[in-house]
């Protein structure tokens, strides 16, 4: 008897149909996020003829100032023109490049001579409180002697006023207050869509724009009736710096170099660092620089933004460095110390890191000195320090990881150095979005002098 095929199940029709439910998964922990990484040998970079080195504990290398001096030469001053650089607030990624900024637009408006430029201190009881009216003299963060000397050499028809009553005739001055050289184009818009704190596309119109401007809404300035320009906060970021050229925009940043006993003290950091690294006590030969760590700026202060990358997301980012680079020994710059700790301890069971500050290596005397620097003038010494890591990481939204990234990158090409492009090169790797240009500051890398 022949046997009759199986009947199959009817369909249900789809409407009917119940989806399966879908298995529960849990997020990874933090932990379980952490890449395992194989330890590779770390090779260090060859040296260059870059602006500073990883082979050495010179922080300044060779002074190049011929591109100022083309670039001054090539521009008509105008006589009892006067320029303020000092309305600036913050750390040294703000203060630096806001005065950068001032000095490059004295230079294209034709300034007569700048005021030797102030740095408004924080409050030391609150230190997201940044606007104080407390200024301090130039050498509260830069090297006084350096930058007279510089710009005397390359830029000599500029001169150097100690404070705005040295201006000749400065019963007569009319000071032109809160400048912002924006509002010379079009009705004070950027004119072409762009966010408002990013790059100033007018420059070629800037010269003639304030001409003008100076001209109809005050008047013009000449030795018995000066004009001084003082900038409005803020004017940080808007200098194209390669406009210049790449020989000046690796170079112009040199005029601001970190106070001589600052390095010093950077520079005894660095050799207890290498100490500690190689495990000895032998006296470091400070033209061999021999110092495999990673420098981490670990940005979470309490005056962090919502949106920027959180502990978590910086950690991850920093400890994937590490693990990639096999590298055992880190340098870490951070103004909170809870998660310093955190950061460090995650560090050492995760990828076998250990973790220094700069209070963890300097003992007797040079502590001391550290002791004495305000929170800011600190902060100098992680820049320099972290400027001499094996690899740097840091935030894409501070300024301050952004200066170290790109000073980091003149070494690459030296005079030739193509702009740096995120999230990194061989030097450094910042940890962050790069998603759209000024939402992320990524504008910021366009304008900052290294």
């Amino acid at each position: 008897m022949e046997e009759k095929p199986a009947e199959e199940p009817a369909q249900k029709p789809a409407d009917q149909v119940v989806p399966e439910k879908p298995k529960e998964t849990s997020k990874p922990t933090f932990e379980e996020q952490i890449p395992k990484y194989p330890p590779v040998q770390y090779v260090a970079p060859p040296p260059t003829n870059g602006t500073i080195g990883l082979t050495n504990f010179d922080f300044r290398g060779e002074y190049i100032g011929w591109p100022l001096g083309r670039v001054c030469a090539e521009t008509k001053v105008t006589e009892g023109l006067y320029f303020e650089c000092d309305n600036n607030s913050g750390g040294i990624g703000n203060i630096r490049n806001f005065i950068l900024t001032c000095i490059r637009y004295a230079i294209e408006a034709g300034a007569d001579g700048i005021v030797m430029p102030r740095i408004q201190q924080r409050n030391q009881e609150q230190l997201g409180a940044l606007f104080t009216a407390d200024f301090k003299p130039f050498d509260y963060f830069f090297d006084d002697k350096h930058f007279r000397a510089s710009m005397k050499k390359y830029c000599p028809r500029m001169q150097i006023l100690n404070k705005l009553e040295d201006v000749p005739r400065f019963e007569a001055i009319k000071q032109i207050k809160e400048f912002y050289p924006k509002e010379l184009i079009h009705g004070g818009t950027t004119g072409d869509g762009c966010d408002e704190r990013g790059i100033n596309r007018h420059l070629d119109m800037f010269r003639p724009s304030f001409d003008e401007f100076v001209k109809t809404k005050h008047h013009w300035p000449n030795l018995a009736a000066p004009v001084s320009v003082r900038f409005r906060w803020a004017t940080f970021f808007e200098w194209p710096v390669y406009r210049d050229g790449p020989e000046f925009a690796t170079t112009f940043g040199d005029l601001l170099r970190i106070r001589p006993d600052i390095e010093e003290i950077a520079a005894r950091t660095v050799e207890a660092l290498v100490k500690a690294i190689h495990n000895t006590t032998e006296k470091i030969d400070r033209k061999n620089l021999d110092a495999p760590y990673l420098g981490i700026h670990l940005r979470t202060e309490a005056d962090s933004l919502g949106f920027w990358p959180n502990f978590e997301q910086q950690a991850l980012g920093y400890l994937e460095q590490a693990g990639t680079r096999g590298l055992k020994h880190g340098y870490i710059a951070t103004g909170n110390a809870t998660e310093g700790h955190r950061f460090g301890q995650l560090a050492l069971d995760h990828v076998g890191m250990k973790v220094y500050g700069k209070t963890d290596l300097l003992q007797d005397e040079a502590l001391e000195n550290l002791n004495r620097l305000t929170w800011d003038q600190q902060a100098l010494v992680d820049f320099l320090v972290l400027t001499k890591s094996a690899h740097f990481t840091g935030c894409s939204f501070s300024s301050f990881s952004m200066n170290i990234a790109v000073k980091r990158h003149t070494m690459i090409d030296g005079l030739r150095t193509r702009h740096w492009r995120s999230p990194g090169d061989v030097y450094s790797t910042l940890v962050g979005r790069f998603e759209n240009w000024f939402g992320d500051w990524m504008f910021m890398l366009e304008c900052m002098w290294p």
